[in-house]
């Protein structure tokens, strides 16, 4: 029994001076140096790590800041395609394509001008409204009504009293101003062309005439600018519908009318996400939150002191140009709840104000200037060939459309 204790005695005492690699140490002073350079290595690696993970945080934050601050002096055209020439023509941002318009008839063109359907019409006078997967083409005072997706034309409509105003939901619903003598009608059609059994009747000297309105992506809010009599005196407001299920317990489901605007007129309403609205009226924006769908609010009335010249709009964002006593005037844009994200003086006047993507993009025939959604200045200068449309498909990239030709162009 001594033996084998003994034997087991002499085991410890070896593993004790033994690490995993097998090295064996005369004594405990030698062990712990070995372990203290064993630690210092890990500490050395370890450090090594971090710091090369910081600096390729660094450098793409660097980057990143350098594309968002840097302003472009040069453009490049990587390809163009020659365009049939129409005076007639006109162009909208279809989804990451383009739909393109004229009295003839329409044609949905991928980003390199390639065409994907095309429908043809006889229109005087053709206008469009376009959200998400859909698209209205309709002639205005006219009866011609086409309802179309990214795969073609999917219904027709013929009314019976001319079109005035239009929109489209990203489901498909149209909704439809439609003008008579004595009252209008906003008429409902799904994407079909087929006619809903909701409509809405109007007067002047009843709830008004409506003079723009808008539908939630959804389809399920609308929002019109209506002008009314008031003791003799013109007036105007705005009004909420909810044809929702929680609109059925609501007289005629208008679930708000806000009439603040006095004699100041709503020419343009729209919804810019289904809980966020913005009427442009000619002396403020008053922004809206449809988070409870029973009761619009007026979250944010923007003031506006002077003309303003343009308007623009897309589903984050919401600006106008304001021009005083002739000066070319300051550009504004806000975010959906009216929070103002930034404002920048302009030395001229420019033809077309949009919003692409997240840029602002003011242009005419030869001039363009181009902002980010913080108010960096991207590119200020021309561009040849004259522009009809232009488009953003990136941080550098855009394309421009003109009377007769289609290109891309990169910023350098």
């Amino acid at each position: 029994m001594d033996n084998r204790s003994e034997r087991e005695s002499r085991k410890r005492r070896l593993r004790a001076r033994l690490i995993d690699s097998g090295t064996v140490f005369r004594d405990e002073e030698e062990r712990e140096a070995f372990r203290e350079r064993k630690r210092r290595k890990r500490r050395f690696w370890l450090v090594a790590i971090v710091l090369v993970v910081v600096l390729a945080a660094a450098g793409f934050f660097g980057f990143s800041l350098y594309q968002k601050k840097h302003q472009y002096t040069k453009v490049r055209a990587l390809w163009e395609k020659e365009l049939v020439a129409d005076a007639s023509s006109g162009y909208e941002a279809y989804g990451e394509n383009l739909l393109r318009y004229t009295r003839d008839g329409a044609v949905y063109m991928d980003r390199k001008g390639e065409e994907v359907w095309n429908q043809s019409f006889e229109m005087k006078s053709p206008f469009v409204s376009v959200s998400g997967d859909y698209a209205a083409i309709a002639d205005r005072n006219g009866y011609g009504l086409y309802i179309c997706d990214k795969n073609g034309c999917q219904g027709v409509v013929t009314t019976t009293l001319p079109i005035s105003k239009l929109s489209i939901s990203s489901t498909g619903i149209t909704v439809a101003i439609l003008e008579d003598m004595k009252s209008n009608v906003i008429a409902f059609y799904d994407k079909t062309g087929t006619k809903l059994q909701v409509e809405v009747q109007t007067t002047l000297s009843g709830n008004g005439y409506p003079i723009d309105l808008s539908i939630s992506p959804n389809g399920m809010m609308l929002m019109v600018s209506y002008v009314y009599l008031d003791e003799g005196l013109i007036q105007n407001q705005v009004v909420f519908y909810n044809f929702d299920d929680e609109g059925q317990s609501v007289k005629d489901r208008l679930v708000g009318g806000f009439k603040e605007y006095g004699s100041s007129i709503v020419a343009r309403v729209r919804f810019l996400d289904n809980t966020h609205a913005c009427a442009f009226a000619e002396d403020r924006l008053c922004f809206y939150s449809l988070e409870n769908t029973v009761q619009p609010e007026l979250v944010k009335q923007v003031d506006i002191s002077g003309e303003i010249t343009r308007i623009f709009y897309s589903e984050d964002y919401a600006g106008a140009i304001v021009s005083e006593e002739g000066n070319p005037g300051k550009l504004f844009l806000y975010g959906g709840s009216g929070k103002e994200l930034f404002v920048r003086e302009l030395e001229k006047e420019y033809e077309y104000a949009e919003i692409s993507g997240s840029h602002v993009l003011l242009y005419g025939e030869t001039e363009c200037r181009i902002y980010n959604e913080s108010g960096d200045l991207k590119y200020d200068g021309t561009l040849s060939g004259g522009t009809e449309k232009l488009l953003c498909l990136g941080e550098r990239r855009y394309i421009q459309i003109g009377q007769q030709v289609m290109r891309e162009l990169e910023l350098e």
